[in-house]
């Protein structure tokens, strides 16, 4: 037990930055993320340190095991408090849960920005994301062209309690209902954010409705999944299928006609200009309630052009 206690207070000292020499003045601004393995979070993160780097101040980029763990992110946040930094940059697993954390920090003069999946307060300083409407949006809007307007269509979301995802959804039903009349609407199914439940979901949602038209998919592990539903139930196509996020996966997925295209964020931009917003705040600077990102489109036509290369191989191709 003591070898495991010992192995994990390394692990958060390598994660919080301790035992490293800053200068005393230096601002510390950590940022509590609704996750961490996946290539979104990782570009996020490469955008914070960027900023980070640019700004002279430290930072540390910390995430809960997958989507679903709100708990270990209400700790997570915990244990960052305690650590005093300047500020605190967060993504919410739950617009509510988090709202005592939140609060706490502003008790203690710690200054909290959001990014990507907000909070149910007026305490953070800015919130810094796609719009998440605007992107639901303009996907109902591409997967109706698709569908030249009509059919029964399904959504496969990530986590039913966050903000980004009940964004999207909204965004994208409210545009199906006001502009598509002959779009009939499924109930949203939640995946979790998970590849293997996103889909079991789709193929339930397959068998149930043999006139299936198309799918919204909410974000990276939910296209995932519907993309690898429809390639294995061979609809490729007969399915139309709009998602959103990008890795290379999904785009093999665009490439062989799995999906007809997807919203992508600027991942990279929604980390440094997050950092960016918090340390203005905290050094006195005016800043914006929010920060809108803009997405891009992803299709085949324009899949090869050098803005969207760039936005989709942030690390560069492998």
């Amino acid at each position: 037990m003591m070898k495991i206690k010992t192995l994990c207070g390394l692990a958060m000292m390598a994660i919080f930055g301790i035992g490293q020499s800053y200068a005393a003045d230096q601002l510390y601004v950590p940022v509590v993320s609704k996750g961490y393995q996946q290539e979104f979070w990782q570009t996020v993160k490469l955008g914070t340190e960027a900023a980070a780097k640019d700004l002279s101040v430290r930072t540390s980029f910390v995430g809960p095991s997958d989507e679903t763990q709100i708990a270990e992110q209400i700790q997570l946040m915990e244990d960052t408090i305690t650590r005093h930094p300047n500020g605190i940059l967060l993504s919410s697993l739950d617009a509510n849960a988090l709202i005592p954390l939140v609060e706490k920090a502003n008790g203690q003069h710690i200054t909290v920005a959001t990014f990507d999946s907000g909070v149910n307060s007026d305490i953070p300083v800015s919130f810094v994301a796609t719009s998440n409407v605007k992107a639901g949006s303009a996907a109902a809007d591409a997967l109706a062209k698709e569908l030249g307007g009509k059919g029964k269509v399904g959504i496969v979301a990530h986590v039913a309690g966050t903000t980004s995802a009940i964004e999207r959804t909204e965004g994208f039903t409210k545009t199906i209902k006001e502009k598509y009349p002959n779009i009939t609407l499924l109930p949203v199914q939640y995946s979790d954010g998970d590849p293997q439940k996103a889909m079991d979901k789709t193929i339930d949602m397959t068998r149930a409705n043999p006139d299936l038209a198309g799918i919204y998919a909410t974000n990276e592990g939910s296209t995932l999944g519907v993309a690898n539903a429809i390639k294995t139930l061979g609809l490729s196509g007969k399915i139309k299928v709009i998602g959103f996020d990008s890795t290379e996966a999904i785009i093999n997925y665009l490439k062989i006609g799995a999906i007809q295209g997807f919203i992508v964020q600027d991942a990279y931009q929604i980390g440094y200009q997050g950092l960016t917003t918090l340390v203005n705040s905290i050094r006195g600077q005016k800043v914006p309630k929010s920060v809108d990102i803009p997405v891009k489109f992803v299709t085949q036509s324009n899949l090869n052009e050098p803005a969207i290369q760039k936005l989709l191989y942030p690390f560069g191709k492998k």
